[in-house]
């Protein structure tokens, strides 16, 4: 790759830090795995650079959840414990990762009536992965998808990929404090309590460390305590089975989901998938030719069940605006459509 094209990822990328690899292209070859788990090391480093100890505690949060998801099969399994894990986990992707996440932080694809509705998400998203560790690759991964410097993707490799969840977490701190400003404004619809540039410039992230840490402990009190209300502790430990196979899919998915193999066609395009689809929404060809919709279901035989549940709120009165209709060229797409 030539020093001008690196200037040019570099300048695409600048809120992200640069792989330890490096950036593989100008096509998108995969990295080693030698070179994926040295990167992954780097950003779970903690007893380096405190400023990794967020994507350290997360990586420990999933394996901590897989423990228990091992756990609850071996020592209750039956159909019955089966089938609510894996409601459990499509629960968890549809309402929060799809609906919250995907389309609402990512995509501003509708609007709550106030803060306070997305305040209410955000102090009961039982994934514990801050909204803006989502959000930020998640552009930049719909500005170049599959391209050198996308942070996840199928030319990563599946395993690159699988562990991007930490990597993808490595916030660029040496943004001026103009881009720091533009950046945490773009996120001030998540509704979450922000740092200083100078508590960035220490943590690395744009919400406040104490403010996501208390969010945290409140949804990871809340769902055990319903879990067990319901079933006592094996509802517990299904609750938390759940929440892993959630988190194992979507990583998967980042792979899967675009990869030349399963999710996309001759020209590298991703593919709808009936599986994603009806799980979670997630029509993946749908929503890359047009992200900014409410709804990625545009056949009538494609199931979204996340658009139904935006609508619902805004029957409720909780939205007050999503964008619904398909855009008749790239000019209306961006301004998008509201209903």
């Amino acid at each position: 790759m030539s020093d001008e094209m690196v200037r040019q990822y570099e300048y695409r990328q600048g809120v992200l830090m640069k792989p330890t690899y490096g950036y593989v292209g100008p096509c998108p070859l995969r990295p080693t795995t030698r070179e994926v788990l040295a990167e992954w090391f780097d950003a779970v480093s903690f007893w380096k650079d405190a400023a990794r100890l967020i994507p350290a505690s997360y990586a420990a949060y999933h394996l901590m959840t897989f423990g228990v998801f091992v756990f609850f099969l071996v020592h209750y399994f039956s159909v019955w414990a089966v089938l609510s894990v894996v409601l459990i986990a499509c629960f968890v992707g549809t309402v929060y990762n799809t609906v919250w996440y995907h389309r609402y932080c990512s995509h501003q694809a509708f609007k709550f009536r106030n803060l306070w509705f997305a305040r209410l998400f955000l102090w009961t998203n039982p994934i514990s992965f801050r909204e803006e560790s989502y959000v930020i690759p998640h552009r930049i991964h719909h500005s170049k998808s599959d391209e050198p410097g996308d942070p996840y993707g199928p030319h990563l490799g599946w395993l690159g990929s699988y562990l991007a969840t930490e990597t993808q977490q490595k916030t660029n701190r040496n943004l001026n404090p103009a881009e720091f400003e533009r950046v945490a404004k773009s996120l001030d619809h998540c509704g979450f309590l922000k740092n200083s540039y100078a508590q960035f410039q220490r943590t690395g992230s744009i919400e406040n460390v104490w403010h996501y840490g208390a969010r945290v402990a409140v949804a990871n009190l809340i769902w055990p305590a319903l879990a067990y209300a319901v079933a006592g502790w094996p509802g517990v430990w299904a609750w938390i089975s759940g929440v892993f196979l959630f988190s194992f899919v979507v990583r998967d998915f980042n792979f899967r989901g675009h990869s030349s193999f399963f999710g996309t066609d001759q020209h590298g395009m991703p593919v709808n998938q009936v599986v994603y689809g009806i799980i979670a929404g997630e029509w993946h060809e749908n929503h890359h030719a047009h992200p900014r919709l409410a709804r990625s279901g545009l056949s009538w035989w494609q199931v979204d069940v996340p658009y139904w549940i935006i609508q619902l709120m805004k029957l409720c009165g909780a939205v007050t605006h999503y964008n619904s209709t398909v855009p008749a060229s790239p000019v209306t797409e961006t301004a998008g459509k509201m209903n």
